[in-house]
């Protein structure tokens, strides 16, 4: 059977964790908010599109 880890090892697993951590909170946050922009876009287009369907229908209806 494994035993625990010693107090001394845990404790540099959670000082590797904790570093870890702060290396991903200072991570540039461009390109997520990039990614979070283009797919706010797609969703909008999405839900939109039926309505500017119908508007351009109905805009070629009234030019026949």
């Amino acid at each position: 059977m494994q035993q625990p880890p010693e107090p001394r090892a845990r404790a540099s697993n959670m000082k590797k964790l904790m570093q870890s951590l702060r290396t991903l909170h200072r991570l540039d946050r461009t390109l997520v908010a990039r990614a979070c922009a283009l797919l706010s876009m797609a969703a909008l287009l999405y839900l939109m599109w039926p309505s500017a369907e119908i508007a351009r229908l109905a805009m070629e209806s009234t030019l026949r």
